[in-house]
Formats: C-alpha cells, structure tokens, sequence
C-alpha cells in the first residue's frame, strides 16, 4: 500500500501545482430571474471565459433584458474579454456600461488590481472617446484652446454581498447544472498474488456535480472480469462514491484533480460474495478526455481470494455530458 501511495504522490511532483484557488464570487442584478445571466455568472466564478463569453453573447442574455440586466451583461462581457485577453473588446465594453450608467460597478466581489485599474481608467476616458468634436474654428480667428476637462473618477459603491453567487451555499438549481457525466475503460491489477499481479478488465460510469469551492461528490458504477484467477473467472461489480478537488486552476482545456473514493463490491467466482474498497487518485482533464490513476485497498469476504488486497487501476473516460471543458 505504501508503494502505490508513493507512486501516486510522485505522479503529482512532476506536474506544476499552484496554490487552490478559490471560486471567484460574481454578484447578479437584483432579483434577477433570468437563466442565462446565472449560469454566466457560473461560469465566470470558475474562469470558464470563452463558455461565458457564449452565453453572454446569445439570445438568452441579449434580448427582453431590464435596464440593470443589460448593464450588468455589458461590465460581465468586458470582464470576460479581459480575462481572454481581448483588450480592444474588453474597453469597448465596459464603455457601453459606464456611457449607460457612470456610477457602474464590476460585478465581482475582488475584482484583481489590473482589472480594476483597467475599469476605472474607462470610466475617465470613455465620456472624452464619445465627446462630439467641435466644429472647425473660423480661420480668421484663432482663440486659444480650451483646457482639457478630466473627469474625477468616482469610486465605485459598496457591493452587497446578498447576491453573491459562491458565499459557501449551494442551490439545487446550481447542482443540476453543473452535472458531468463520464464513460469509459477501466483496468486495474491485483497486487496480492505472489505469482504476479493479476489483471481485471472492463468499464466504469461516473457522474459528479459541484458542491462549493471548486469541492465535486460523484457516484459511479463498475463492471470487471477476469479470466487469470486460479480458483476460476471472476466477475465484479463495484459501486463507489467519490470526492474531488482541483490541484490546479479549471479551464475549458485542461484540469487536474486529486480524489478520494470509496464504496461495496459484488463479486463472483463459483459463488457469490462482497466486499469494499476504498483508496486515492489523480484524474487529468484534457478537453473532454479523463485519465485518472490511483490505487485502493480492497477487502473481500471470500477467504480464497486473500481477506483483503492492494489494487492499482487505471481509467480512460470520455465525458457524455456536462458544461463545456472540465
């Protein structure tokens, strides 16, 4: 148990591992209902900018909105092109919020400095961008030129935590949507045989949803078998419960996640019997690819297979279903 558990922890020291990062917390409109507003604000709390910038772009978040809806689309998609690094449509952006309301605020709880720095130097320049230019003077006379209006910054009000999308709660709502669902392969050797370890093949479902701080609980379902064992083949059906967390920022493109998993087995070779596992992996997002690696203890009620067994496994999952990227 001890190897598997070394192999698995130097699997992860060759990987680059920043510190957690914490969900970004978005503030919506007031009392807002609208579905494509929330599920953005979802997205935007977890950095998945470009699906963000999607649904800030669609019909859903575009038409039929009140007048603190569409301020709040048009400061969230340039907080998006920021964060895509779109700097032209960023400023475009957050030019038609502050030209709509010059009091507008970010909607972000901590908002970093660049960002920011970059709204608040809009709210100056944007009403001399859009200043109509003066007629051309005569040219007998030549008066001297006006000096240059700066407009004092104002510094933006307090932001109401009540509407904060990530303050420790979850909703139901919020759950149902952040569904994954992956489907694959799954191999794993029992390293209790001093023959050598013995193969198990077959496949696995998973499904998953969010909790809070980037925290995922899933279920899954196992089916195995093999023909290597000396007592005859063994069939094995395990379901497990799963709990994981990001070991590195979340994006559309890639992830990595460390897990712990647990749960009962059904097993049969010329009879019927149970057990348990339970055990540590890491699981490697890449698009819609999973590669996830671990090991697990594994305690069996059939004294012919050993009372209990170190497992190493191996899974290659495809996802069927969830938002787009990790």
């Amino acid at each position: 148990m001890k190897r598997l558990l070394l192999a698995v922890l130097s699997l992860a020291t060759f990987l680059p591992v920043p510190a957690l990062a914490a969900a970004q917390k978005v503030t919506l409109p007031t009392k807002t209902k609208n579905a494509c507003i929330r599920k953005a604000a979802r997205l935007v709390s977890f950095q998945k900018y470009e699906g963000a910038l999607t649904e800030l772009t669609s019909a859903g978040c575009t038409e039929n909105l009140g007048t603190e809806e569409q301020l709040w689309v048009d400061t969230m998609q340039g907080v998006v092109y920021n964060g895509l690094g779109q700097g032209t449509e960023a400023e475009a952006a957050f030019c038609r919020a502050l030209l709509a309301e010059p009091l507008a605020s970010l909607p972000l709880e901590r908002p970093t400095t660049a960002l920011n720095d970059l709204f608040e130097k809009m709210r100056v320049d944007c009403p001399e961008r859009n200043k109509p230019k003066p007629p051309p003077e005569p040219v007998v006379q030549a008066p001297p030129p006006p000096e240059p209006v700066v407009a004092e910054a104002t510094p933006p009000p307090a932001e109401s935590s009540s509407d904060s999308m990530f303050d420790g709660s979850f909703s139901l709502s919020g759950m149902r949507d952040s569904l994954e669902v992956y489907a694959g392969l799954h191999g794993e050797a029992d390293l209790q045989r001093l023959s050598g370890p013995l193969p198990l093949y077959g496949a696995n479902v998973q499904g998953s949803v969010h909790l809070f701080h980037g925290l995922r609980a899933g279920v899954g379902l196992t089916a195995l078998a093999s023909t290597r064992f000396s007592s005859g083949p063994l069939f094995l059906l395990m379901a497990d419960a799963r709990l994981s967390y990001p070991i590195l920022p979340a994006n559309d493109r890639f992830g990595l996640r460390v897990y712990a998993m647990g749960g009962p087995l059904l097993y049969t070779t010329s009879e019927p019997a149970g057990g348990a596992r339970a055990g540590l992996g890491l699981a490697l997002d890449v698009s819609k690819l999973r590669v996830s690696l671990g090991g697990a203890y594994e305690w069996r009620s059939n004294y012919r297979l050993g009372y209990s067994a170190p497992m190493a496994f191996m899974e290659l999952g495809w996802k069927f279903a969830g938002p787009g990227g990790m």
